[in-house]
């Protein structure tokens, strides 16, 4: 039996442009994790940690970075764990100066040949071991997916591919991306194949035979990727084989929507925003309802965002059918007119252009009413 620790997707040394200020502490979450990562190998007793590609956000990552890696995968080694990494496609090996071309990673065995010859050999406490898997690189590992099939029926033989698995949600057809199905897997009759580049948690499996896993991204790099992000602790013996999503992830992202119906005063839409806030939350909140006052969305971010670690608006609120809208409708006053001519062309518009008018319809009257001192 052996176990190994799986995980892909790391992402370090993103730059997190969109958090603003927020940026590098973002980044040194993700160093966290990775160090998490790590003592779980150890706690967990692990005879391989297997990384599956995009360690990295890009093929040059900075000193302080690489030096952190560096530094865990080597405590790895020095226990006897065997960390084993695999290019992807944003620390790939096309340049020059490519990270896994310039930098050492003792004690690490790194899969950088663009074909697969023969996986590799080594032996994990007395057991047998084969390592499959190969770095993409364009034209020169044409139909290099063929080199992933078994070669004996000694040891244990245990896959590594960066790659998009056809059928699922995030399929996307790029060469670079290295399709496959579920029927490449069966014919290669791995023991396990560890996998790498979609971002969320899936196992691969037939008739309770698992073949293979992506354990997605350890910590949510973008929304979308929300809630508890994992590595997979994957058992393999004779008998078959397990995998046990374990959560890792420091900080966790998500979407929801908040109905304002019914809300006059700002004060109570901060108050109903603060009943969410959490210090590790990233949060993208899509607000919703009929109005019965403009919001001033900046205002409101600027009040409420100090309870989140990261805080993104999204107003989707309604003021064509407020009974506040249709009070200053009659008005002969520039607003009167602007809602009447709003109406007019609401009506005249295809379905698709209404939410960009109901949108200019919003921001026009939180001015209005920033000018006229919150008049009603």
């Amino acid at each position: 039996m052996i176990r190994i620790l799986h995980t892909a997707d790391l992402h370090l040394d993103s730059s997190f442009a969109a958090l603003g200020n927020r940026a590098p502490q973002r980044q040194v979450d993700f160093l966290e994790t990775f160090e998490r990562i790590v003592t779980l190998a150890i706690k967990k007793e692990a005879q391989l940690l297997v990384i599956a590609g995009d360690l990295f956000d890009h093929p040059r990552p900075g000193q302080v970075v690489l030096g952190k890696v560096q530094a865990g995968l080597q405590r790895l080694a020095e226990r006897g764990i065997v960390p084993v990494l695999l290019p992807g496609t944003h620390d790939s090996l096309v340049s020059a100066d490519a990270v896994y071309r310039q930098a050492d990673f003792p004690g690490v065995i790194l899969l950088d040949q663009p074909q697969l010859k023969e996986p590799v050999a080594l032996t994990v406490e007395g057991q047998q071991v084969y390592l499959y898997g190969f770095a993409y690189r364009s034209y020169v590992s044409e139909g290099a997916l063929e080199g992933m099939q078994r070669r004996s029926d000694d040891g244990y033989h245990i896959g590594l591919l960066h790659g998009s698995r056809q059928g699922n949600p995030e399929w996307n057809h790029r060469k670079k991306d290295l399709p496959f199905s579920l029927d490449d897997l069966k014919r290669w009759n791995l023991d396990y194949v560890a996998l790498g580049h979609y971002h969320s948690y899936e196992v691969l499996s037939e008739n309770e035979r698992v073949y293979a896993c992506y354990p997605g991204s350890p910590e949510g790099k973008r929304f979308g990727e929300n809630g508890p992000r994992y590595c997979a602790l994957v058992t393999v013996d004779p008998k078959g084989v397990a995998v046990e999503p374990l959560t890792v992830n420091g900080r966790e992202l998500a979407e929801e929507k908040l109905d304002l119906s019914g809300c006059t005063e700002l004060e109570e839409v901060v108050r109903r925003i603060a009943a969410l806030r959490s210090a590790n939350l990233l949060l993208r909140l899509t607000l919703t309802g009929i109005l019965e006052a403009p919001v001033d969305l900046s205002a409101l971010q600027s009040r409420c965002e100090d309870g989140f670690f990261y805080l993104e608006l999204l107003d989707e609120t309604r003021l064509f059918d407020s009974d506040y809208a249709r009070r200053i409708e009659p008005e002969e006053t520039v607003r009167g007119m602007f809602v009447r001519r709003a109406r007019q062309l609401m009506t005249e518009v295809r379905e698709e252009e209404r939410p960009v008018i109901e949108q200019a319809f919003r921001e026009v009257l939180t001015r209005f009413r920033a000018f006229s001192g919150g008049e009603q």
